[in-house]
């Protein structure tokens, strides 16, 4: 009787901290080799992490992109590769974010690997200045990705 006196509330002190524990979704991006490997989209080597991105799919591999551009073309033209999850890579720190939270700006005089001509960024102020610098638009992943199937489709 002792022994559950002092192990019950043990117990519930460690569920206690389980449930209020910060909830993560244990999603990572993917590790990209640069100058190794290759786009799943063009096949060509990922080389610039500022534009490099990837996806986690709900079943199966992850997606590797050298190019924002190349990740959405490579979903609408897959939409049997159900998306968990969007990464891109902050264009000024170059660390990684979630595509559904960063802000993107597309701007023709943006050069990136193939042509997509799309930059990320975590902060939307950041977006902005670098949108007007650039003389481009700031768009959220939803519109961007609606922006380019009527870019490709019309």
């Amino acid at each position: 009787m002792k022994r559950i006196a002092v192990t019950l509330p043990i117990l519930l002190a460690a569920a206690l901290l389980a449930a209020c524990a910060p909830k993560t979704t244990g999603l990572q991006p993917p590790e990209i080799v640069y100058d190794q490997d290759l786009c799943d989209e063009c096949g060509m080597i990922i080389s610039d992490a500022r534009f490099a991105a990837a996806t986690v799919l709900v079943e199966g591999a992850p997606r590797k992109f050298d190019d924002i551009g190349e990740m959405l073309v490579y979903h609408m033209d897959h939409p049997e590769a159900q998306v968990k999850a969007w990464f891109v890579h902050d264009y000024k720190s170059q660390a990684w974010i979630r595509g559904e939270t960063a802000y993107f700006v597309k701007s023709d005089s943006l050069i990136t690997p193939m042509a997509g001509s799309i930059a990320a960024f975590e902060d939307r102020a950041a977006a902005e200045v670098f949108a007007a610098d650039k003389g481009g638009h700031v768009f959220t992943l939803d519109e961007l990705r609606a922006a380019v199937h009527l870019a490709v489709h019309g």
